[in-house]
């Protein structure tokens, strides 16, 4: 390998975010702010689990309604998301099963990085993971797969507070569109 070569590689990997192969990632579109993601180099796809899954038109577009439990073994967090459907594919998982999904475009955040990716939507309530980050969402990342939450780690405490914090947030706008007075 010649030295400017080397030297182009280099500035490349400057550029990137280092992650182990858990992290914690927020999907701002989809109001979800923090969710455990399994980084998976051997899946070419990236997968949100998604159950209720409903899929309507609006405008000539199609969208995708869909319910997620963000937090992993808690099913009293729920999100309700809608995203336009980007895609339809077959996905041919682990265990080799063939399942049509619905994918969407959102953005992902970990750490400092921003961008958007493709995320197909299947129910994970048996996977130990809520989202996998599959390869096509990682060229600006650089896995060491020793590593878990390079990123920042969560602990479950201040996982539910983030959830809670968000509720209440929430709350307090509907509350004032119902009383604007106060």
């Amino acid at each position: 390998m010649t030295g400017k070569k080397r030297t182009n590689e280099q500035n490349l990997n400057l550029n990137k975010v280092v992650v182990g192969w858990r992290e914690w990632a927020k999907l701002p579109e989809l109001c979800i702010p923090a969710i455990k993601v399994k980084i998976d180099t051997g899946a070419k796809t990236s997968a949100l689990h998604a159950f209720d899954v409903k899929v309507f038109r609006k405008l000539g577009k199609r969208y995708a309604r869909f319910n997620i439990h963000p937090l992993q073994n808690n099913n009293s967090i729920s999100r309700r998301c809608i995203a336009e459907v980007a895609d339809e594919r077959v996905i041919k998982s682990s265990n080799g099963q063939k399942e049509s999904r619905y994918v969407i475009r959102s953005a992902i955040q970990i750490g400092s990085l921003r961008q958007n990716i493709y995320i197909t939507l299947t129910n994970r309530d048996f996977m130990s993971y809520r989202m996998l980050l599959g390869r096509g969402a990682m060229r600006f990342l650089i896995v060491d797969p020793a590593m878990s939450f390079c990123q920042g780690k969560l602990t479950k405490k201040d996982s539910f507070a983030i959830y809670h914090a968000v509720m209440k947030s929430k709350q307090n706008e509907v509350n004032k569109l119902l009383n604007p007075e106060k």
